[in-house]
């Protein structure tokens, strides 16, 4: 599947808002606000992609976010807006949202990843209780954009990634477990948080380096 997942936020929300490579983003001093709109997004639509994270785990992700924002960065009121629609017109959605709640600034953050697997035999060779299942590893990134509103320009940017594994037997034990399905979700959430937390680590340096 061609390694990792690849970069998705210059996609979604066009060139136009990143600065060329000749020049850095414009210094700025979002940290020092007050009030910032979060959008928080899983993408699937890159060649290869695994499926997005599903609603219910984008929201404790989220949630996790907003926790994060509020204790490392100050921000007194963070408005979080709804998920963006599968229209694939992310640009012009971020735009008239952030001039229709005023907000100086928009955090959008990006969830992707792809999975890989196999078959393989589960369990210790020198076990007696090896067994055949599937070995699946997502590899997730999670990109974080501040767009400036005023002129829709990006003043930050970072990135983390994480990996999480999963072992499915071909027959399950036990009858509490996560149905095949479900337990593939919790993978990619999994994976997500680890590559969330990595990059609100950067964003975190930033805010305390500002003050």
């Amino acid at each position: 599947c061609g390694g990792g997942p690849p970069p998705r936020l210059i996609e979604l929300v066009g060139e136009e808002a990143f600065p060329g490579k000749e020049r850095s983003p414009a210094k700025d001093e979002w940290w020092q606000v007050s009030t910032i709109a979060l959008v928080v997004h899983s993408d699937a639509t890159a060649q290869n992609a695994a499926p997005a994270i599903i609603s219910e785990y984008l929201e404790t992700l989220t949630r996790r976010t907003e926790e994060f924002l509020r204790q490392r960065c100050s921000f007194h009121e963070i408005v979080t807006l709804p998920p963006l629609s599968k229209s694939g017109n992310f640009s012009q959605e971020l735009k008239v949202q952030g001039q229709r709640l005023q907000v100086p600034y928009e955090i959008l953050i990006v969830f992707s990843s792809r999975e890989k697997g196999g078959p393989e035999t589960i369990g210790e060779a020198t076990m007696m209780t090896q067994m055949g299942g599937t070995v699946i590893e997502n590899s997730a990134i999670v990109e974080i954009g501040i767009l400036r509103v005023a002129d829709f320009k990006m003043v930050f940017m970072a990135q983390g990634s994480g990996t999480e594994s999963l072992e499915q037997l071909d027959v399950p034990i036990g009858s509490n477990q996560p149905s095949p399905t479900n337990a593939r979700e919790i993978l990619r959430a999994r994976a997500g948080q680890y590559a969330l937390d990595r990059a609100l680590s950067s964003l975190g340096a930033a805010c305390q380096s500002g003050k």
